[in-house]
C-alpha cells in the first residue's frame, strides 16, 4: 500500500501569524522545521504500519517548505506547483494510494478558529459548497473521494479537526493548536509530535483507514465571495459562472472535476 500525505503550514504546532508562513518572514524557518517534523512523523508511522512507500505533497505557498533530507527513506516528495487542477493534492492521480493523510491543515475563511484562517487565495473572502463554509480540507478530501481513496488522518487547529469529523466521522485527528482572537494557543512541539504519531497509528491500525471513505454529494453548488468586486466581475466570464452580487460568483455541476477546474481558475 502507498500513502499520500498532503501538508500545509497554517495548522502547524506553534504558528501564530502570517509572517511565519512565508520564506523571509520572522519565525518562518522555525515553523517550516516543525512542519517537516510533523510530516516526517506521519511518514514514519505509515512505513512502520506496512506502507511500501509514502508520497508527500508540499502544499503550501511556494511548495518548497519541507526539508527533504529530514524525511525517512522510501518517501517521495513533490515540491513546487505543477499547475494541474488537483492543487494541494497534485500527484493523487499518478499512483494507486491506499489512504490520504494530511498535516498542518487550518480552518476555512471566515472561521474564528484561527487568526490565519483562509481558503485558497487571500482575495477570497469566503467559499461555500452546498451552503457550507468550504475549507481546503473539504476541497482536498472531496478530491480524494473522487478517486475512491479514504482520508484517515488530519492534524491542525481545533477548528479544522472538528470540521473533518463532521465530514468523515471515523477520521483520526490531532488538534495541536487553537485560535483565540488574533492569537493561538499551542501545545509543546514534542507533545504535538506524540499526539500526531498516536492518532496516525490509530488511523492505520487494523485497516481503520478503510472506514474513512469520503462520500461526494450528488451535485455541487459552489459560491465564492471575493473581497473586491472587480475580481468577481473578471471571473464571471468563466464558462457556467454566474455573478449573483457585486462580490459573489456561483457555479453548479454534478461532476467534481468541474468544481476543481472552476476553483483552479477562479480562486487559485
Amino acid at each position: 500500500m502507498k500513502i499520500f500525505i498532503s501538508s500545509d503550514i497554517e495548522g502547524t504546532c506553534g504558528i501564530a501569524g502570517w509572517q511565519e508562513t512565508s520564506a523571509g518572514g520572522i519565525g518562518y524557518e522555525y515553523i517550516a522545521k516543525q512542519m517537516t517534523k510533523e510530516v516526517s512523523a506521519v511518514a514514519k508511522v505509515a512505513l512502520s504500519a506496512g506502507a511500501e512507500s509514502v508520497f508527500v505533497r508540499d502544499a503550501h505557498d511556494t511548495g518548497c517548505n519541507i526539508l527533504q533530507k529530514e524525511l525517512p527513506n522510501k518517501t517521495e516528495i513533490m515540491r513546487g506547483w505543477t499547475g494541474d487542477i488537483y492543487n494541494m493534492m497534485s500527484g493523487i492521480d499518478m499512483a494507486k494510494y491506499g489512504a490520504v493523510m494530511m498535516t498542518g491543515y487550518h480552518s476555512p475563511a471566515r472561521s474564528v478558529a484561527s487568526p490565519i484562517s483562509h481558503t485558497m487565495q487571500p482575495y477570497v473572502e469566503s467559499m461555500k459548497i452546498n451552503g457550507e463554509l468550504c475549507s481546503e480540507f473539504m476541497l482536498n478530501a472531496y478530491t480524494a473521494g473522487y478517486f475512491g481513496i479514504p482520508v484517515c488522518f488530519v492534524s491542525g487547529d481545533e477548528g479544522i479537526c472538528e470540521i473533518a469529523k463532521e465530514l468523515i466521522p471515523e477520521i483520526k485527528t490531532a488538534p495541536v493548536l487553537k485560535g483565540v482572537g488574533g492569537a493561538t494557543i499551542s501545545m509543546q512541539p514534542e507533545d504535538a509530535l506524540d499526539l500526531i504519531k498516536e492518532q496516525a497509528e490509530a488511523a492505520l491500525a487494523d485497516e481503520h483507514y478503510k472506514k474513512c471513505i469520503v462520500e461526494l454529494p450528488r451535485s455541487f453548488e459552489i459560491q465564492i465571495n471575493y473581497k473586491e468586486h472587480p475580481m468577481a466581475y473578471k471571473n464571471s466570464f468563466y464558462p457556467g459562472a454566474i455573478q449573483v452580487s457585486g462580490t459573489k460568483l456561483r457555479y453548479k455541476s454534478t461532476n467534481y472535476i468541474d468544481v476543481l477546474r472552476f476553483v483552479h481558475f477562479c480562486a487559485n
